[in-house]
């Protein structure tokens, strides 16, 4: 069972994350990890692609350097959507995305956000045209304009994304420093939650909307406490799903992206190790904090009652996070899911008994808080 699940699939996407990066980010990522030959074409790839993009990334600067200046604020606080990966967090998503009165951040602009200002008549047509119609791991529908987590861009903002350590997989110091908030001096916090603030309000300036921001992001599930600080009034939805599922999941995660978009060599070991370690890690951080959520601000919903009962479970969390508008568009979700009936979900063998005792031991408190 393990080398079914750990076995290097072949190359699928051809692109890597890091293009049109932020050109001293990308310096300070080589200086901490160094080269790998084996890689090489990706280094000269993204550092072709950043250089040439510089000049853009400088107009668009340019370009909204007023707004910067002037608009510092989001009109409302952020509706945040958090769990663990592979906990049904991106089906939330689309599902809430279908109400017109929230805001997502867009495929096109996650992918291109540091030149999508000054280039979005041009080249979401060009995404928009080359994109897969389906996501690799899960055979989820996306577009150019399918919402899309704010982690992808942040990688190209900030070195301090826990994204950087799935690409640098033995450097597991941007996870813990980036998500986990371990060891961030004053200065290193404050700069982090600016980053990702100024991010945001781009996402807001994008849309040409005061809507409401509706957030998908698992990597925030460790970052309820500065997030909770910066926005004191937003709201979180928090997936939990059956560990088991989750291991296995996150390894088909692996196979499929993200050795896509290794800049470092790791091998199979390493990748269990991660899986177990960020599982864990976050966990222990979300409900080290999770009392600091005000309780009409935090909803918790397991993935089995969203994959059974989506509109039902969509109408929980309206009422419980007091949002309205759910008569509004519960045609519209009703519509959507009974689209949705031929989705075949991904199917994993199960695991051996070694590897559940494992688990089980390792990811207690997952498998205690929530009764799996």
């Amino acid at each position: 069972m393990e080398n079914n699940l750990l076995k290097l699939p072949k190359q699928e996407i051809k692109e890597h994350q890091l293009y049109i990066t932020n050109l001293f980010v990308w310096i300070k990522l080589l200086v901490q990890n160094g080269i790998v030959l084996k890689h090489f074409s990706k280094y000269l790839k993204i550092s072709f692609f950043t250089v040439f993009s510089t000049p853009f990334q400088l107009l668009q600067y340019i370009y909204l350097l007023p707004k910067r200046l002037t608009k510092k604020e989001l009109p409302h606080d952020p509706i945040f959507i958090i769990g663990h990966w592979r906990s049904g967090t991106t089906h939330l998503h689309y599902l809430m995305n279908l109400d017109d009165q929230f805001i997502c951040l867009e495929n096109f602009q996650a992918f291109f956000f540091r030149i999508a200002f000054v280039s979005r008549r041009i080249l979401r047509p060009v995404l928009q045209q080359f994109m897969p119609d389906k996501r690799p791991q899960d055979n989820i529908t996306i577009n150019a304009f399918s919402p899309c987590e704010e982690e992808h861009p942040l990688t190209n903002l900030t070195a301090l994304s826990g994204m950087q350590s799935f690409f640098f997989g033995k450097n597991l110091k941007y996870f813990n420093k980036g998500n986990l908030h371990q060891g961030l001096t004053k200065r290193e916090s404050k700069k982090w939650i600016n980053t990702y603030h100024n991010m945001l309000l781009q996402i807001q300036w994008f849309n040409k909307s005061n809507k409401q921001l509706l957030l998908k992001n698992p990597h925030n599930t460790a970052r309820v406490k500065l997030l909770l600080k910066k926005y004191p009034k937003a709201k979180f939805i928090y997936l939990h799903r059956n560990p088991l599922d989750v291991y296995s999941s996150m390894h088909h995660l692996y196979k499929k992206t993200i050795s896509t978009q290794h800049l470092q060599e790791i091998d199979y070991s390493d990748v269990k190790h991660n899986i177990i370690y960020f599982y864990q890690s976050t966990i222990e951080a979300y409900l080290k904090n999770r009392s600091l959520i005000p309780p009409n601000q935090l909803i918790e919903i397991s993935y089995k009652e969203l994959d059974e009962a989506p509109v039902n479970t969509i109408n929980k969390i309206y009422k419980s996070l007091k949002i309205k508008g759910f008569k509004r568009v519960e045609t519209k979700l009703t519509s959507y899911c009974n689209n949705l009936k031929d989705y075949k979900k991904n199917n994993f063998p199960s695991l051996s008994s070694k590897d559940e005792l494992i688990l089980r031991k390792k990811w207690k408190i997952g498998f205690d808080t929530w009764k799996y």
